[in-house]
């Protein structure tokens, strides 16, 4: 089987604090690693995100950045709430930052730039990405596209372009040392893990959400499938949402 454990492993291990997922990857995700978490709609990717941030505030002292492309802060705060995670007041403790790229453009030199820069300048030990799937999405600016069409670039290649952007950034979060959770889409029946492929190309490792309902009763299961440095089983897990998360059925 693919993904040997190493024996100076627990060393360098970042707990998520969930109950049951860290035991499926001997303790933790790699320190500094890139996991990916995928699944259709519903699945609970946000959630896992999440509470892998607020998780590591609240019991590991640890800082976590949330950038989203998706969300406005208030709507991340909001989601947190659910589940107890009182976002509001660790990002006051200085524990957790929310940065929403809603309705701007984040392929912009400038907008990436002071992205880059924040991370460097807080020191952060776990970030979460939402969405990858959503960024490789996210459209140039008309000053952009005016200035790639005089350089004669096709319109085809700002999608070549979007994938170069986020392999970059994905990068760059890596050099940094940061553990972080990248989100991605998934659709059924589609081939892949990934809608977008480069997540999952990047990813040091990869967890699967899938949700099926069969009458009234939904099977809500997470499949590690791929965790460098990690010895993993690569079977689904059943779990469910409690009170306060992400809880496996073991």
């Amino acid at each position: 089987m693919e993904n040997i454990s190493l024996e100076n492993n627990m060393a360098g291990r970042i707990k998520t604090g969930i109950e049951g997922l860290d035991n499926l990857i001997d303790g933790g995700f790699p320190k500094g690693s890139f996991a990916v978490v995928t699944g259709g709609p519903g699945t609970g990717k946000t959630i896992l995100a999440l509470q892998f941030l607020a998780n590591g505030a609240q019991k590991y002292d640890e800082k976590g950045l949330f950038i989203t492309v998706e969300q406005s802060a208030e709507d991340v705060v909001s989601q947190a709430k659910q589940f107890g995670w009182d976002f509001n007041q660790l990002e006051n403790d200085g524990k957790i930052k929310i940065v929403s790229l809603v309705g701007k453009m984040p392929f912009e030199e400038s907008t990436m730039q002071e992205i880059k820069n924040h991370i460097q300048e807080n020191h952060y030990d776990r970030i979460v990405f939402d969405s990858v799937t959503s960024l490789l999405n996210a459209p140039f600016s008309k000053y952009s596209i005016v200035d790639h069409a005089d350089r004669g670039l096709q319109p085809h290649a700002l999608s070549e372009m979007s994938r170069a952007n986020v392999t970059n950034f994905i990068d760059f979060i890596k050099k940094q040392g940061i553990t972080t959770v990248g989100i991605s889409q998934k659709i059924e029946g589609m081939p892949g893990n990934t809608i977008d492929n480069v997540s999952e190309f990047k990813a040091d490792g990869l967890l699967v959400l899938n949700s099926t309902t069969v009458g009234k009763n939904v099977n809500r299961t997470i499949q590690v499938k791929k965790m460098r440095k990690t010895k993993i089983d690569a079977i689904p897990h059943n779990f469910d949402f409690s009170i306060s998360g992400i809880l496996l059925n073991e």
